[in-house]
């Protein structure tokens, strides 16, 4: 039988026939995509005003920023690493984007290009310091986070900014699109069409993957493991821009407190997603299913009338539910092997 292998990849076996059932163990989205029908299936049948178009839509909508976010997170989380700053970036940049159009005065354009291109730099600074000077990413964000909150709070005094009333504007990435599909839904698929292909199809989402499952052995293949986790950060900080521009021409405004917590449901939405915390494994696709079993319980929840608060808890329970679930998976992986 001829093996082939991918260092921090699952091995493929060319010869073998696995099996529907075995197929399904070894498939980390599989979980997620079976509670996700799983939850709509009870919403329909059991929530009244769950099943309408205005109600789904709204699902979609609600989950635009996580997914496209989340997006540089799977990239993230699959090269080993992770940014708890996301919250705290998305919502410093959503000032920047309402502060350089409403006080600098800049074209739209601009401001967008600069509030991105800022992204990119703090996603850089991050990867030089986790990756060339070996300091845990999980503290270097941390400290990012609470940086970013700070400036946003700066800023603005404490105190939401009016954003531009540009029209054309708001219809890009606010109006709807087709029909009642908002753009910020469209936005996210090409966001997460496009990464999806580039994270599964180009040599580039090869090297990710195999950063995250065996550095070492990266190395030794010839791949550079610290350019891919510079660019992985450099991604994010990008995608943490490009929501924060869809937000402010969506809104209107800023608000510095913007993105509070973000952070949780978009490591929710990866984690659910079937993508593991120690590098690797994940996808766009699971990271998209992730963020419609939160949208989809969160949207339960208040359907039926329980307190809100509850939705924090629903996303930690679903994180935990879903590390138990991957860890289960992995090891039927391996003894199937």
């Amino acid at each position: 039988m001829t093996t082939m292998t991918v260092p921090g990849a699952p091995r493929v076996d060319k010869d073998a026939d696995p099996g529907v059932l075995r197929k399904a163990l070894g498939a980390h989205e599989f979980g997620v995509l079976a509670a996700t029908v799983a939850i709509f299936l009870y919403g329909t049948f059991f929530v009244n005003n769950f099943l309408t178009g205005d109600n789904l839509l709204s699902v979609v909508q609600q989950i635009t920023f996580i997914g496209i976010i989340g997006t540089g997170m799977t990239l993230l989380i699959v090269a080993g690493e992770i940014d708890l700053s996301v919250g705290s970036q998305y919502g410093f940049l959503s000032v920047l984007m309402a502060y350089s159009v409403t006080q600098w005065q800049l074209p739209i354009l601009v401001s967008a290009l600069l509030v991105m291109a800022l992204g990119v730099v703090t996603g850089a600074i991050y990867g030089v310091i986790t990756a060339v000077f070996k300091v845990p990413s999980f503290v270097v964000t941390l400290a990012g986070l609470a940086i970013l909150r700070g400036f946003a709070l700066l800023v603005t005094d404490g105190q939401p900014l009016q954003g531009s009333t540009n029209s054309a504007y708001h219809s890009l990435v606010g109006g709807n699109a087709i029909g009642s599909l908002a753009a910020q839904t469209v936005w996210m698929v090409a966001v997460m069409a496009a990464f999806g292909w580039i994270l599964s199809r180009t040599k580039f989402g090869y090297d990710v993957y195999a950063t995250g499952g065996n550095m070492k052995a990266a190395l030794n293949a010839g791949i550079r493991a610290v350019r891919v986790k510079i660019l992985c950060f450099c991604i994010t900080g990008a995608l943490c821009g490009l929501a924060s521009v869809i937000l402010v021409g969506w809104l209107g405004s800023a608000n510095p407190l913007t993105g509070n917590g973000v952070e949780l449901s978009v490591i929710a939405a990866v984690v659910v997603g079937g993508a593991s915390l120690t590098g690797g494994v994940g996808s766009v696709t699971g990271t998209l299913l992730g963020a419609l079993v939160a949208g989809l319980i969160g949207n339960l929840l208040v359907l039926i009338g329980v307190d809100g608060n509850w939705q924090q808890v629903a996303t930690g329970a679903l994180i935990l539910a879903a590390v138990l679930v991957n860890r289960f998976i992995a090891t039927r992986q391996a003894a199937m092997r």
